[in-house]
């Protein structure tokens, strides 16, 4: 009989290692060896594999498991548990962390003798070890032999090829030049003790090679700080640091996982900074270098990026560390099933060490020698949009950087006094809106002019691949794109050893043409000639791109872990990358970290302010509450109030909005005063921004008031709200009164109550303020509002943590200069902070996403169920029926935020709910919830993902697939299961069409729709904002272009357009949710771009009758649904026209006017593809930006350009016939138009 044996691991060593030792000592001693060996992650992502993994572990007469940490890391772990428990053999789960190991110690049938013994030999490793193990077996079962001892490896120590294996430290050291840049570099003591050293081998090479120091140093990788070992802290302490300093200037870690992580003494993501030991003891950058579990594709190949289990361990636990995520530097050829051997990559290998190599020497370089570029984003050549960035005052913040480092000692020739100063400056000289500048003008003022001969010396450099690319698209070099005299125009400002420029352009608007057919269209020319100028010409040791977001990341290539030939690595070419990103767009910002090397420098958002009441509002709320108030009125009286109320609410366009025939008499309009006055309540209720953020400014005075009230207005965690808990005290439960506002406590109108509340919050905010926010005179404050457990605790945490994180925003500027002297930015979380989330500050972190593993959680799912819950109930109240098909967006980012509110509300609405392990919360599967629970059928959900979310979370497409074919294979009616219908009758017209009987079930059940590979965007708003179409249909034809490609389990983008039109033309609701108030549907062309991509498919295409809706999940225990058509009233009403907005945007000039530009565009975009525009909206945006005598000379000020760009999405608007313009608002734009004119010549005259 053979010896049957069962290896698996877990996040741990490599499982192949164990063959050929096992194989070895049983062709030593004649015996017959039947061995399966797999990793856990191929086993999760191979059902064909688990099924092999449950017959071999029933006759096996030994599963031995190595895990790294959590055994339910492996999805199907705790299904494979019960037959373990079944096994006829021994069952070893081995952990370094004793612990967990003793957890399953019941699983294993010998003695503790017995079990002491085998893990001893597990935990040595190594091949005689692995001999051990069989000859245990062997003695195990048959009574013979004799089982050796374990064989003690060194855990750590130093390598290098051409010093013997057993070389000491410091003999090492005494070969190091100490004038070159020293870098660090840790492997896993596995690739030692195995001999599986090759890729090492060339990288230690290439670190010499490129002029540097290489300390390189094996260590054993454990999980957590237990069993004896303290961790990889001791290991950085003794190899890279002496007398208390750092030995290195920059780290790389080739092995996976997180390091942190098994150094420390508490449990969580996040490591606390005194324990975080790149902080404490070294300070350096930290490198990821990839080790790829199968073959490496370039680009050209597949644009598919890492295995889930690579993406896993080489991606997201790296970056919870703080590292900067690089490229994979190895491959394991053999692929899966036979032993890992890893090959060295070698171009790869090149691109990494001269990334780390320019940090390494960013740090040694004397401050005032140190070349920085900052560059602002310019998305079209259009001078009022230079410097574009979510929420970020970018003028002022880079305004603020250039007077920072002059004080550091950097070369900056002058300061500009002001943010205004320095735009002018801009605009003085060459930006990428060439339209206004003459020739000799650009030559003058340019930054510098690039040839063409010199271009084509490194142009040529470019793979074949690359290069036919570009000209399919762009034509020889060089092109069109910011060329003048044949020569490529470097625009920007050289202020000392400071370049001050604008990311190249991306060009859509020359390529509509191209954008209509393929979304996969590289860069211009200029834009790589830029980038070569930076590094080669400039002599750039660093480049910051300033705000979020620019399009570097966004350029074609693999998804992560990205080859020679993918665009965004050919175009930065290893300049260090600094990135200030805001906090509320982790998805976003991750990807920057991922495609470009990009430390980020998390930024806060903008304050965000309770949009309280302002005259248009009051002018109807005054006289509507007078109505609740004064019961005791009747007959003419009371019609008179009523009347009154029906006037205001005409004037104020209130009828139109709210549905309200114009001609309603007073009796029926009365019935509607609880609606209206309802709806004025919750925009008075909703907070939103009040001006931009500035980089390192932490908020003073009001915006400091603001800032503490909106990050405490819900709770956050077990701190109590502070609203709630005044409230509370007060007397009132806050929840009732929302849910009721119209209603009466005591013989008071609720809004009224609501109102007083926030008052006494905002007074106590203000005392709490004034005392300096000192704890013992706060807490002396709240008690005055009566003795409350949860005001204390919540003014405790304002005064302990809250106010002091926002001090700290001045992290965000000193963090970034850190990064400049090639120094370790700490990491943190990301998400909205007004969303329960205060924790994620201080900022100016190198923040990070979330772990794919546990989406959807518990808390998730069940927000995601009460949102679809209401939407369905909405669709039946207005369709008088349940919805059969939905069609629905998912962002990445909405995801990190929410922890997957969005993937829980698809499952809810198929009918499937997650199962969660045990332990450690991962999703390990699915299963249907009965209809009878539901009280209703499954509906059949269709998914447009964006491109970041398939790069972000395969493991969540894997999922949607799997609760596709969950439903699909449900024995119900066609009335309960409306997927499986429609996919029966998919399957007959795919059949009658020639396809098999699988192939046809293949793509009729495909329900997630994305971009092609490597291509990201709806393509929708690139249109819009070039104005090139003409009928809906065409922005619908985009939308089929940029996301009809299919995603799903052994699907990777293959186009299937007529099944994307055939699942969208039938769905009869669209679904877009926005997780917090930091961001809304105007604040971004993405919302549109994407819902009203998919509403404009639907009104071309589609069922004309559909409805479209969004999730206001802004305070997820009181989450919100409304049309997409009443979202955008909505946010007009609280925010576009509230004076309280308009005046934050006056405090930032340029950018200010920018964002007015922006939100009229966006406007424009949601008109265009949704409908949902009504000439009110226009009218009364006019009235308040163009007709107001002080904003309009504002605008025209500090940016006449944004203001023309507004004016004409306007015109374009009338012209188009979307906005029926009364003839005096046009007469009077034209005029202000003539006017305008007048002062951009002046401008430009300048």
């Amino acid at each position: 009989m053979p010896l049957r044996i069962v290896y698996v691991t877990i996040q741990s060593v490599e499982a192949s290692t164990f063959r050929e030792p096992a194989e070895k000592v049983c062709k030593e001693k004649g015996w017959d060896l039947d061995l399966f060996c797999a990793n856990g992650s191929d086993i999760d992502d191979d059902p064909l594999l688990y099924h092999e993994l449950i017959l071999r572990s029933k006759a096996a007469d030994l599963v031995l498991v190595r895990i790294m940490a959590d055994p339910t890391r492996m999805r199907r772990f705790e299904q494979w548990e019960r037959i373990l428990r079944e096994c006829p053999g021994y069952v070893h789960i081995y952990s370094g962390n004793l612990e967990v190991s003793l957890v399953y110690r019941d699983l294993f049938r010998g003695d503790d003798r017995e079990y002491m013994r085998l893990r001893e030999l597990v935990r040595g490793r190594g091949a005689e070890n692995d001999e051990a193990v069989v000859l245990w077996l062997h003695h195990a079962i048959t009574g013979e032999g004799e089982v050796p001892d374990p064989v003690e490896q060194r855990p750590n120590g130093i390598y290098h090829p051409n010093f013997d294996r057993d070389v000491t430290l410091e003999e090492y050291l005494g070969n190091l030049d100490p004038s070159r840049p020293t870098v660090g570099l840790m492997f896993t003591a596995n690739l030692w003790i195995y001999g599986n050293l090759e890729h090492i081998d060339e990288t230690i090479r290439e670190i010499e090679a490129q002029g540097m120091n290489v300390i390189p140093v094996f260590f054993s990788s454990v999980a957590s700080r237990t069993d004896g070992n303290d961790g990889s802290v001791a290991v950085v302490r003794e190899y890279m640091t002496v007398d208390g300093r750092s030995r290195v200037d920059a780290l790389i870690l080739a092995t996976p996982f997180s390091q942190l992580n098994n150094s420390r003494d508490c449990s969580g993501v996040y490591t606390p900074d005194e324990q975080n030991y790149f902080h404490t003891l070294t300070d350096v950058p930290v490198f990821q270098a990839m080790s790829v579990s199968s073959h490496f594709a370039d680009y050209e190949e597949s644009a598919e990026g890492l295995s889930k289990g690579d993406f896993g361990m080489n991606v997201i636990w790296p970056e919870v560390d703080g590292q900067i995520i690089t490229v994979p530097f190895a491959s394991n050829e053999r692929g899966r099933g036979g032993p890992k051997v890893y090959t060295p990559l070698h171009d790869r290998i090149r691109h990494l060490v001269a990334t780390v190599g320019a940090w390494a020497r960013l740090r040694r370089k004397p401050v005032s020698e140190r070349r920085i570029a900052i560059l602002m984003y310019q998305s079209r050549p259009d001078s009022g949009r230079i410097g574009g960035a979510a929420g970020l005052d970018t003028m002022q913040s880079v305004r603020d950087m250039l007077e920072r480092m002059a004080s550091l000692g950097y070369k900056v020739d002058h300061v500009p006094e002001t943010s205004r100063a320095l735009t002018d400056e801009i605009l003085d000289n060459v930006t990428n809106d060439l339209e206004w500048s003459s020739e000799e003008r650009v030559r003058e003022k340019a930054a510098d002019m690039m040839s063409v001969s010199d271009y084509r010396r490194e142009y040529d450099r470019l793979a074949e691949f690359n290069r036919g690319r570009m000209e399919d698209s762009w034509g020889k070099p060089p092109g069109t794109v910011s060329v003048q005299d044949g020569k490529f125009v470097i625009p920007g400002i050289v202020n000392g050893n400071v370049y001050i420029g604008y990311q190249p352009l991306r060009s859509w608007a020359d390529q509509m043409e191209s954008v209509y057919h393929d979304p996969v269209v590289p860069m211009p020319h200029q834009y790589l000639a830029f980038y070569r100028w930076l590094k080669l010409t400039f002599g750039a040791d660093a480049v910051v791109h300033v705000g979020t977001h620019g399009t570097l990341e966004w350029l074609p290539g693999r998804s992560v872990g990205l080859s020679g030939k993918c665009f965004p690595d050919l175009v930065l070419d290893s300049i260090p990358n600094i990135y200030p990103y805001v906090i509320d767009d982790p998805g976003e910002g991750i990807q920057c970290k991922r495609r470009s090397e990009a430390v980020l420098i998390g930024h806060m958002c903008p304050t965000m302010a309770r949009a309280g009441s302002y005259e248009a509002l009051e002018a109807v709320d005054g006289p509507l509450q007078e109505v609740f108030k004064n019961t005791a009125a009747k007959g003419e009286q009371r019609q008179a109030m009523v009347s009154e109320v029906l006037e205001a609410a005409r004037s104020a366009d209130l009828l139109v909005e709210l549905g309200i025939p114009d001609d309603v008499s007073p009796g029926d309009f009365e019935g509607e005063l609880g609606r209206i006055h309802d709806y004025i309540t919750d925009i008075k209720d909703t907070i939103i921004r009040d001006g931009l953020h500035v980089l390192g400014r932490a908020p003073e005075g009001e915006l400091l008031q603001e800032s503490v009230y909106s990050l405490t207005r819900i709770r956050n965690g077990d701190v109590p709200s502070l609203r709630s808990a005044v409230a509370s005290a007060m007397g009132f439960d806050l929840d009732a009164v929302l849910d009721d506002t119209s209603g009466f406590t005591d013989g008071e109108l609720n809004s009224v109550i609501l109102d007083r509340i926030d008052g006494r919050v905002a007074d106590l905010i203000s005392g709490m303020q004034s005392s300096g926010y000192r704890r013992d005179q706060c807490l002396a404050l709240a008690e005055g509002l009566g003795p409350s457990e949860d005001i204390a605790r919540t003014v405790t945490y304002i005064c302990d943590t809250l106010v002091p994180n926002l001090a700290r925003m001045t992290d965000e500027m000193d963090n970034m200069m850190h990064a400049f002297e090639g120094g370790y930015v700490l990491p943190g979380p990301s998400g909205a902070p007004t969303r329960g989330n205060a924790d994620i500050l201080p900022m100016g972190r190198n923040f990070y996403g979330i772990d794919p593993d546990i989406v959807p959680t518990k808390a998730a799912w069940e927000i995601g169920v009460r949102m679809a819950d209401q939407m369905i109930e909405r669709y039946v109240q207005e369709k008088g029926a349940y919805p059969t098909e939905v069609g629905f967006i998912i962002w990445a980012t909405d995801t990190m935020k929410t922890n997957g509110d969005d993937v829980a509300y698809i499952l809810w609405l198929m009918g499937v709910r997650p199962v969660w392990s045990s332990s450690g919360g991962q999703v390990v599967g699915l299963e249907p919830v009965p209809v009878e629970d539901m009280g209703r059928p499954r509906i059949d959900v269709t998914v447009r993902i964006t491109g970041l979310f398939r790069d972000a979370f395969p493991n969540l497409i894997d999922l949607l697939d799997d609760a596709v074919q969950l439903v699909a294979g449900l024995d119900e009616s066609d009335e309960d299961n409306i997927l499986s219908a429609n996919l029966r009758r998919d399957i007959v017209d795919g059949m009658a069409n020639g396809l098999t009987v699988d192939e046809a079930r293949r793509r009729a059940s495909v329900r997630v729709f994305g971009c092609p590979p490597g291509a990201y965007g709806p393509g929708v708003n690139h249109a819009i904002e070039s104005g090139d179409w003409e009928t809906v249909n065409d922005l619908a034809d985009i939308y089929i272009t940029w996301g009809s490609c299919a995603y799903g389990r052994g699907l990777h983008g293959e186009s299937m357009r007529d099944e994307f039109v055939r699942r969208f033309s039938k769905v009869q609701a669209t679904v877009k949710n926005m997780p917090d108030r930091e961001i809304d549907l105007l604040d971004i062309d993405d919302v549109y771009g994407y819902l009203g991509g998919m509403n404009s498919f639907v009104r071309a295409y589609g069922n004309g009758d559909a409805m479209s809706f969004m999730g206001d999940g802004s305070n997820p225990d009181r989450v919100r649904v409304r049309d997409t058509k009443e979202e955008l009233q909505f946010v007009y009403r609280s925010k576009i026209l509230n004076p309280k907005f308009v005046d934050g945007l006056k405090r930032h000039g340029y950018r200010g006017v920018a964002e007015v530009a922006n939100l009229t565009e966006y406007t424009f975009g949601w008109d265009a593809t949704s409908d949902i525009v009504d000439d009110w909206m226009y009218e009364r945006l006019t009235d308040m930006y163009l007709f107001d005598d002080d904003t309009r000379a504002w605008m025209e000020d500090e940016n006449p350009h944004a203001m023309m760009d507004m004016m004409n999405r306007l015109f374009e608007a009338i012209d188009r016939g979307m906005w029926d313009a009364k003839p005096e608002t046009v007469e009077r734009m034209r005029e202000i138009y003539l006017e305008l004119e007048e002062r951009i010549e002046e401008v430009n005259d300048r």
